[in-house]
C-alpha cells in the first residue's frame, strides 16, 4: 500500500493525485480535470482498431511517448512483479518488467464486453491491471479461463477499505478472457501495464513455489504410473494434451517446430509448462503442434508451425479448403481428431466424440467414457 496517493504526472507539469472522495458524486467532480484530458477508448478486432460503445464504453490516455507517468507507486518496488513471477512463471529465473501502457476511465454506464488482450511482442507474458482508489459502484472485473471465473469487486473494496490510498490489482496471461461490468456511478480508474520477460536477475532460485512444486510432482508421478502400465500403448504412440494457453504471437513458433528443449520450455505457460516438464523428466520427447479448426464444417488441419503474419494476411473471411491449404503450412487434414495418429488425454477444443486411449476402444460399446482406461484414470482429473 503506498503511503502517499498515486499521482498522475503530465508533460505540462500538471499532477493529479487519485484520492478517494467521500462519495461517487464528489469523486466525479474531483477528477473532472483528468476526464477532460482523456479520449474515447478503442479496442482491437483482428488487425483493425474499432470504436463501438456497445462493445467498449470508456475513456483512456495512452502512456506511449511519455504522455503521462505515475508518481508514488511502482509495481516492482511494491513487490507485485515478484509475486506475479512466482504465481504465473516460477520457471523463469529473471525478474519480470512492467511497461506502463495506458490509463482507463470508466464513468457512468462504462463497460467492456469479454475479450482477450492484443499481443504486443513475443516477450509479453501478460497484463497487470491496477485499480486506483477512486470511488465507483458496480463495474466488477471478471476473469474467465477454461470455465473458471474470478470476480474482483474493487468498487466495494475501495468503499470499505480503511486505508484511502490502497491500490488493488490483478495479473493474468494475455490470452485470458476478461470483462468489465457496467459502472453505475463514480469513476473507475485503472492503470494497465504490459508484463514482459527479461528483467534483471531476481537473485532467487527459479524453482517453483510449494504449491506448484506439489503439482509438478503429482503430474510426474501420474505420468510414471501410466508409463509403467503394460496395457497402455503396448506398441507405442503419441499422447496429446490440448494447451491451456495461446502461443501464436511468439515468433519462435512461426517456423517448423523442433522438439521442446530445456532452453525453449520456458516459453510455455501454466499447466502447459507443468505437463511438458513432467514428460521431459520421464525422457519423453515433447513437441508443440498447432491445429486449426473450422467449426462450421468440422474440418481440422494439423500445421507444421503457427502461421506467420504474412500467411495470416493472406487469409480471407471466406476461403475454399484448397485455397486455405495453399496459404498455410498444412501438415495433415482430417474431419476427425483420431485421424492424426495421436491419443488425446483431454478432448481438444471443438473436437467431437469422447476421449479414448486405444484405437477402436469404443467399437461395439456405448460412446460414454470408459473410466477404467489407464490414461483417464491416471491423468484426466490431474488438475
Amino acid at each position: 500500500m503506498p503511503e502517499e496517493a498515486a499521482t498522475l504526472c503530465f508533460p505540462d507539469n500538471t499532477q493529479i493525485a487519485v484520492v478517494r472522495a467521500k462519495d461517487i458524486f464528489d469523486q466525479e467532480r474531483l477528477l473532472q480535470p483528468l476526464v477532460e484530458r482523456c479520449s474515447v477508448a478503442a479496442f482491437g478486432m483482428g488487425r483493425k482498431t474499432r470504436y463501438d460503445r456497445t462493445v467498449r464504453d470508456a475513456l483512456q490516455i495512452q502512456a506511449e511517448g511519455g504522455a503521462f507517468s505515475v508518481l508514488h507507486f511502482d509495481p516492482a518496488a511494491a513487490g507485485i512483479l515478484e509475486q506475479i513471477r512466482r504465481e504465473l512463471a516460477p520457471h523463469i529465473p529473471d525478474a519480470l518488467t512492467a511497461e506502463l501502457y495506458n490509463l482507463n476511465v470508466y464513468g457512468r454506464g462504462g463497460h467492456f464486453v469479454p475479450h482477450k488482450d492484443t499481443p504486443r511482442g513475443s516477450d509479453m507474458l501478460g497484463t497487470l491491471v491496477l485499480c486506483l482508489p477512486s470511488q465507483f459502484s458496480n463495474g466488477a472485473f471478471v476473469v474467465k479461463h477454461h470455465g473458471v471465473f474470478q470476480t474482483y469487486d474493487w468498487g466495494k473494496a475501495i468503499r470499505e477499505q480503511d486505508e484511502p490510498t490502497r491500490i488493488h490489482w490483478a495479473a493474468f496471461f494475455g490470452d485470458v478472457d476478461h470483462q468489465i461490468e457496467r459502472v453505475w456511478g463514480g469513476l473507475r480508474l485503472t492503470l494497465t501495464y504490459l508484463i514482459r520477460r527479461g528483467g534483471t536477475e531476481t537473485g532467487r532460485s527459479a524453482g517453483p513455489g510449494r504449491g506448484r512444486e506439489t503439482l509438478n510432482t503429482l503430474v510426474r508421478q501420474k505420468l510414471r504410473a501410466l508409463l509403467d502400465d503394460r496395457r497402455f500403448l503396448a506398441k507405442g504412440g503419441t499422447l496429446a494434451f490440448p494447451c491451456s494457453h495461446l502461443y501464436h504471437q511468439d515468433a519462435r513458433f512461426q517456423r517448423k517446430q523442433r522438439p521442446i528443449s530445456r532452453q525453449t520450455i520456458s516459453s510455455l505457460k501454466g499447466r502447459d509448462h507443468v505437463v511438458a516438464a513432467a514428460a521431459m523428466a520421464e525422457r519423453l520427447e515433447v513437441n508443440l503442434c498447432p491445429y486449426m479448426i473450422e467449426t462450421c464444417a468440422d474440418e481440422t488441419w494439423q500445421l507444421d508451425h503457427f502461421p506467420t503474419s504474412r500467411q495470416r494476411a493472406a487469409l480471407d473471411d471466406q476461403m475454399g479448403p484448397w485455397d486455405l491449404q495453399e496459404a498455410l503450412p498444412i501438415r495433415a487434414s482430417s474431419g476427425d481428431a483420431g485421424d492424426f495418429d495421436v491419443i488425446w488425454v483431454d478432448p481438444p477444443p471443438h473436437f467431437n466424440g469422447q476421449p479414448t486411449m486405444y484405437p477402436g476402444a469404443n467399437e461395439g460399446r456405448a460412446q460414454a467414457v470408459d473410466r477404467d482406461l489407464p490414461a483417464l484414470s491416471h491423468l484426466h482429473a490431474c488438475e
